[in-house]
């Protein structure tokens, strides 16, 4: 068992928003229809106790699943393989605290870009209509050795594909906990919902030069059998 520990991440605010995540902006009336069924395969967060929040994957079920077409083969690591995926919200804080837990240390990330992502969706009702709210929170994490230019260590944005807007901004933050994947949130980023569902995956992007494109590589996705929508999600 890997010793688990509490982590609180600093956001420290940049004024740019990269080109590195253009590729990750998807409209909703694209991905609605693409989503898993609400129904049990997907864990929905409900703010009241009981709750279910959290997606349990299979272990050493990694492998790259091409996105676009490339020459370059990165090695499949274990901070790649997803074991668990949360979200909680912090008595007293009003805020939320999204954790994956990974197979490996994701800040020992070597040469290419890795990408931890959830995607939210949900129905809100806004002046007696209902309306399929999406949101994507986009942690990336660039290392040392990688030729992407003026970037370094992790990121976190957050962007709600609904009005095709940041919520906020691509900003540098603090390293993560050993072998997961840890921020806190506010509710407001994603519209204050009072449920939601959510998918995660990992990704990859082996290609520094063009960065206006999907990422290269789905490496791991939670829960299982969902491979074909996120490979049709940026096809």
């Amino acid at each position: 068992m890997y010793a688990k520990q509490s982590f609180i991440i600093v956001i420290l605010l940049v004024a740019i928003i990269s080109a590195v995540l253009v590729s990750f902006l998807v409209t909703t009336n694209t991905i609605i229809p693409l989503l898993p069924p609400y129904n049990n395969i997907i864990t929905t967060i409900i703010f009241q106790e009981p709750s279910s929040n959290r997606i349990e994957d299979s272990t050493e079920d990694v492998k790259l699943i091409s996105i676009y077409s490339t020459k370059i083969l990165p090695i499949v690591r274990d901070y790649h393989d997803i074991i668990s995926a949360s979200v909680n919200k912090i008595d007293d804080d009003n805020k939320m605290i999204f954790t994956m837990d990974l197979a490996g240390d994701a800040n020992k990330n070597e040469k290419y870009e890795t990408v931890y992502l959830w995607l939210i969706y949900y129905t809100s009702n806004l002046h007696g209509r209902n309306q399929q709210q999406l949101y994507t929170v986009i942690i990336p994490n660039f290392p040392s050795d990688s030729n992407f230019e003026n970037k370094n260590g992790w990121y976190l944005t957050i962007f709600n594909n609904t009005d095709s807007s940041y919520t906020l901004p691509l900003s540098k933050i603090s390293g993560m906990p050993k072998n997961k994947v840890q921020v806190f949130v506010d509710p407001a980023f994603i519209g204050n919902p009072q449920s939601f569902n959510y998918v995660v995956s990992t990704m990859v992007r082996v290609n520094s030069t063009y960065l206006n494109k999907p990422p290269d590589y789905l490496v791991d996705s939670a829960p299982d059998g969902n491979e074909l929508f996120w490979v049709k999600w940026f096809s």
